[in-house]
């Protein structure tokens, strides 16, 4: 028996199931969730593993049975994804099940035995953050983070080198759907690491609680003329993070429009930082310089870290950064600015 489960925030529950047929085919249905989200195929104690969007039609091919990690996923590139991070997390599985059936181990044998531990788990993270990185918004990304062995998180949210990624798909996701539980939930996530590093960090006899905010993700390039400028230097202003291409047909209109916000919010505290990815590095220097915000460009354009981080799909894409330096908003319509930038304004920096 074959079962089609939904795994989502809180619980995994049985959607569908068929018996096999003497060939092996299935299929299964579910109603569209609003999001999109991860689902299970599963045979006895093996499974894959299955981002599904409803725009997509996905075929699996399952070779031999236990499923093992020679799957192959066709219409669903997310879910291939996926299938390299499970394929990484089986092989450092498989190494700390060896590691534990060691016995009698001297203490040199014993130190070896735990930097080669640390070698397989430094690997594991090796071979899966790019998939953070590329699209911190992705399914992939979020499944990533979560990966366990032995009931631990791989991704160790009380250390500082593995709080960057989390804290690089909780913006993406806050970001891009803030209104989806699983945006909410790593939005909570991000606000109890922040709080915990701060009280590490907060002297003991001090008992002022530390105020806690989602730091955005930084970015620092330079303008025209070479000077490096780093978004977050801004904070204590109310920023509109833009990135644009001046090489686009919207970009005159646009960056008026952007002009006449600049000028009428300028001296109460709004500032712009506006990522060019232009391809044409002489158009961006001359249209740079003739505006009165900062303008800064990633060379390398359509591969652009920071727009990968962002998950910016398409230009102009733009978002509000409150005073405390917190993401807010994606834009969703210049018109709406004016409203949402004067209340931002209005509030305190902390």
């Amino acid at each position: 028996m074959l079962y089609f489960d939904a795994v989502q925030l809180s619980r995994t529950t049985v959607l569908d199931s068929a018996r096999l047929s003497a060939d092996g085919s299935f299929s299964f249905y579910a109603a569209r969730p609003e999001y999109p989200e991860f689902y299970r195929l599963r045979l006895d104690s093996s499974s894959v593993y299955l981002a599904v969007d409803s725009t997509e039609t996905i075929t699996v091919d399952i070779a031999r049975l236990p499923i093992a990690a020679d799957y192959r996923v066709d219409g669903s590139p997310e879910s291939e994804k996926i299938r390299h991070i499970a394929q990484a997390g089986a092989r450092l599985k498989g190494a700390l099940e060896n590691t534990g059936k060691q016995k009698n181990l001297s203490a040199a044998e014993q130190k070896a035995l735990v930097e080669k531990l640390q070698d397989e788990i430094a690997r594991y993270k090796e071979s899966v953050t790019p998939y953070i990185m590329e699209a911190p918004a992705s399914l992939a990304a979020y499944f990533a983070i979560f990966q366990q062995v032995n009931g631990l998180d791989i991704f160790d949210r009380n250390k500082r080198e593995d709080n960057r990624f989390i804290m690089a798909v909780a913006n993406a996701y806050y970001s891009l759907s803030p209104e989806s539980p699983r945006a909410k939930h790593l939005y909570e996530l991000a606000l109890a690491i922040l709080q915990n590093e701060r009280q590490r960090n907060q002297p003991r006899e001090s008992a002022v609680p530390a105020a806690v905010e989602v730091s955005l993700i930084d970015i620092e390039l330079p303008d025209c003329y070479g000077k490096k400028h780093r978004l977050s230097d801004l904070k204590g202003n109310v920023v509109l993070l833009d990135f644009a291409a001046y090489e686009g047909e919207y970009a005159p209109e646009y960056n008026r429009a952007l002009v006449q916000l600049h000028d009428r919010y300028h001296e109460q505290g709004f500032e712009i930082y506006q990522v060019s990815l232009d391809t044409d590095e002489n158009l961006w220097q001359v249209s740079a310089d003739n505006l009165p915000w900062i303008c800064v460009r990633d060379a390398e354009t359509s591969r652009s870290r920071a727009a990968r981080s962002y998950n910016v799909q398409s230009l102009p894409t733009a978002f509000l950064i409150d005073r405390n330096g917190v993401l807010q908003q994606r834009v969703e319509s210049l018109q709406a600015l004016p409203e949402a930038i004067e209340k931002m304004l209005r509030q305190k920096s902390k």
